[in-house]
């Protein structure tokens, strides 16, 4: 975690704008300013003077100099990360770690046969995250290995690789279009009404994207599909039926493996649509009000009601569907304890088979980066006692935690966290979250990955190697990774998907 990030973690709703002068003479001059919330300048030898509030004290390294600048920045964070913890009165619950996948140590851990207690050890003392925070990793990463222990190829059977997962892929197709922007989105997603053809000639790319890469892992079966967006339903029945049929030819799926399409919001979920999906066995839907309180819906720019949710979910398991997420998210503009309450009642009485629990993203790319300047920070609320609310909500209904993940600019610094009955996870979750198997990414905005095991590093990980070691290395992992995007304004990728495809053969050569 660098400075900044730390110091928008503990004043999160304090407007906190960085001065970068050119020189360090500069700096100085910038420091002495009276005004300034804070600012740090590293002195010749290697302490830092430290202004904050008014106040100034001294840093001085005792691990590290400023040559190694990384070890440098810990050590300082750390001392930081104190001082603010006083003046607050509070912790970060994630401590010092502002990764996207705060669970990969103790996944790490678990797959090198390392301990518990060793895994929290190592979170407590080289990120200082809570008790709470590092058991929650280490049940995790055990969920997700009974999730990836159903995969097995014949590759990993003939070299012995206990890890099957690793020697498949998954495919993911990305529909970048919604009924209507929601103000805390900053995914690649497009009005469809803005397309005059309705989206055909998108689909069209996508499908010629997905045959010009048929061969890439000579006909083997991908272990999941997800296709998500945006909003995949924004699409017209007939639409869905040629892209799920040509996933179906080209890479010889069927009902009986993991293949999820994000319906997500009620408003473009049909009874056509639905059976569409039916159809070609698809195993796993998301139907996600996000919140079910309709001044929350209606501020956010959800345009389907908290009712027309309601009836979508209920469509969906009168047609058969027995495994269907809902995603919510906490610490929306305006909503309380009383509000969050209110939305887990309703999901306990409708009881999905699985539950995603996002906590808001203060994205500078989404409508609500304006909000934010116009309104302020106070009216988002995420609390120890909402992130309760919702948990228990989940246990009531006999959903369990398997995949966990952070973004950004998280209020109150807490996490996304999936929920699942057990058997109903989603496997393409935990292989994209833990980045332990190659993903085939098809359409505008995504990101293909090359994930192979480590030619250097093909035996077991030391038993006596130090696990911050093991896990800085990654050798418990062996994995190599390489990735190539795909363009993100619609436009450009059908004008140029000539080149992506080449990208993505060159990458998976």
């Amino acid at each position: 975690m660098d400075v900044l990030a730390l110091l928008r973690s503990f004043y999160a709703k304090l407007d906190i704008k960085p001065v970068v002068p050119e020189s360090r003479d500069d700096v100085k001059a910038e420091a002495e300013k009276e005004g300034y919330f804070f600012s740090v300048v590293v002195m010749d030898g290697g302490d830092a003077k430290v202004s904050f509030k008014g106040n100034e004290f001294v840093f001085t390294p005792v691990t590290s100099s400023p040559d190694d600048f990384t070890a440098y920045k810990k050590e300082l964070c750390r001392k930081l990360y104190s001082v603010f913890k006083e003046d607050t009165g509070s912790e970060l619950p994630w401590g010092m770690m502002n990764g996207v996948r705060p669970t990969k140590p103790a996944f790490i851990a678990a797959l090198a046969g390392r301990g518990k207690s060793e895994s929290d050890e190592y979170y407590r003392s080289e990120y200082l995250v809570t008790d709470e925070k590092a058991d929650m990793s280490w049940d995790i990463a055990r969920s997700e290995l009974n999730v990836l222990s159903g995969c097995e190829h014949a590759e990993s059977r003939c070299t012995g690789d206990k890890r099957g997962y690793a020697g498949g892929y998954s495919v993911y197709i990305g529909i970048p279009f919604c009924p209507s922007r929601c103000l805390y989105c900053s995914f690649t997603a497009y009005p469809l009404a803005a397309f005059k053809d309705g989206g055909d000639a998108y689909v069209d790319a996508l499908i010629a994207e997905m045959k010009a890469c048929a061969g890439i892992f000579h006909g083997n079966a991908p272990d999941s599909v997800y296709m998500g967006g945006g909003t995949p339903t924004a699409l017209n029945a007939q639409q869905l039926d040629r892209i799920i049929s040509v996933a179906e030819d080209v890479y010889f799926t069927n009902p009986a493996m993991e293949f999820t399409v994000e319906a997500g919001r009620a408003d473009s979920i049909t009874e056509d649509k639905l059976k569409v999906l039916k159809k070609h066995g698809i195993s796993r839907i998301s139907v996600n009000p996000q919140t079910f309180n309709q001044k929350t819906l209606d501020l956010i720019g959800r345009k389907a009601t908290a009712a027309e949710t309601v009836e979508a979910f209920k469509l969906a398991r009168s047609l058969g569907f027995d495994n269907i997420n809902m995603d919510i998210i906490l610490g929306l503009p305006g909503e309380g304890i009383d509000e969050v309450k209110h939305t887990c009642e309703v999901i306990e009485e409708l009881k999905p088979d699985s539950l995603t629990v996002h906590s808001l993203a203060l994205k500078r790319a989404s409508f609500l980066g304006e909000w934010i300047e116009k309104n302020g920070h106070s009216a988002f609320t995420n609390t120890d006692e909402i992130q309760a609310l919702a948990r228990n909500c989940a246990a009531s209904i006999g959903l369990e935690p398997y995949y966990l993940y952070r973004q950004k600019d998280m209020s109150g610094g807490f996490e996304n966290i999936g929920y699942a009955l057990p058997g109903k996870e989603c496997l393409y979750n935990v292989v994209m979250m833990e980045e332990v198997q190659s993903i085939l990414g098809f359409g505008a905005g995504t990101i293909s990955k090359k994930v192979v095991p480590a030619a250097s590093n093909t035996g077991t990980p030391e038993k006596d190697m130090d696990l911050g070691e093991l896990i800085r290395l990654g050798d418990a992992l062996h994995m190599d990774i390489s990735r190539c995007e795909n363009f993100k304004e619609v436009g450009d990728y059908i004008n140029r998907l000539p080149e992506l495809i080449e990208r993505k053969k060159e990458l998976f050569g």
